[in-house]
C-alpha cells in the first residue's frame, strides 16, 4: 500500500487542481469496492470469496474463516457454528501426515460429535515447491477415503497465522460458539492425540 500525504488547508486549491486534472486519485472506501460506482453496496447480493483478506482475530471472539476447498464450495465458519469443531493444519507431504491422520481417525470415532478438517497449507501457485492443485488433493482425499472436510489456507495467510500458530501440525478446537477452546502445537509422537485432547473434547460436546 502506498503511503498517504496529508495536504495543508491553505493549499486545498492545489488538491482540487490535481484532482480535477486525474493527477491525484481520492481513495476509495473499502465498502464501495465490493459494489459498483454510484450503487449502494448494501443494496447488491454479496458473494464471499475465500481469497479476501481475513479480519483480525481478537481475543475471545468466536472464529471467523472461509477457507476455500478442492471441490470449490469453502469451508464457511458460520455453517459450522452450533458444532464441536477440531481444525487440524499440517502439508501435503508432511513426514507426520499418515500418524497425523491415523490419530485423527481414532477421534473421529471415539468423538463423534465433534467435526473434524483437516486444513492443508500448501501453496496454489505453480511455481512453489510445496503446491498441490486442487484435482490431485481431491484424488488424495479419495483414495485415503476421508470422510471429513479438507481445506486449504495456502501458506497459512487465511487463518494458521491469525491464530498465532507456528509449526505443523497444529490444532484449534472450537467450542459451538467458534470461540477458541484450545489450541496445540506440534504432534508428541510418546502420546495418543485422542488420549491427550480426551478431556477438552468431552468438554465441548457438552450440552450448553
Amino acid at each position: 500500500m502506498l503511503p498517504t500525504k496529508s495536504f495543508p488547508a491553505g493549499r486545498s486549491w492545489v488538491l482540487t487542481l490535481l484532482l480535477w486534472a486525474g493527477l491525484v486519485v481520492q481513495p476509495v472506501p473499502a465498502h464501495n469496492l465490493a459494489g459498483h460506482s454510484g450503487t449502494d453496496p448494501g443494496a447488491l447480493p454479496q458473494e464471499k470469496n475465500p481469497t479476501v483478506v481475513q479480519k483480525v482475530q481478537k481475543q475471545g471472539d468466536p472464529v471467523e474463516f472461509l477457507l476455500p476447498t478442492p471441490d470449490g464450495s469453502p469451508l464457511d465458519a458460520e455453517q459450522l457454528r452450533g458444532k464441536a469443531v477440531l481444525l487440524c493444519f499440517t502439508a501435503h507431504g508432511s513426514p507426520l501426515m499418515r500418524l497425523l491422520l491415523r490419530q485423527m481417525n481414532t477421534i473421529a470415532d471415539n468423538h463423534p460429535q465433534v467435526t473434524l478438517c483437516l486444513v492443508l497449507t500448501n501453496s496454489t501457485q505453480p511455481r512453489d515447491r510445496d503446491f498441490i492443485s486442487d484435482a490431485d488433493l481431491k484424488t488424495w482425499r479419495d483414495q485415503l477415503h476421508l470422510t471429513y472436510p479438507v481445506a486449504r489456507d495456502p501458506r497459512g495467510t487465511l487463518l494458521f497465522q491469525r491464530l498465532n500458530l507456528s509449526v505443523i501440525p497444529s490444532f484449534v478446537l472450537l467450542r459451538k460458539d467458534g470461540t477458541v477452546a484450545v489450541k496445540r502445537e506440534g504432534l508428541d509422537l510418546t502420546t495418543n492425540l485422542a488420549e491427550q485432547m480426551r478431556a477438552d473434547l468431552l468438554r465441548v460436546v457438552q450440552p450448553d
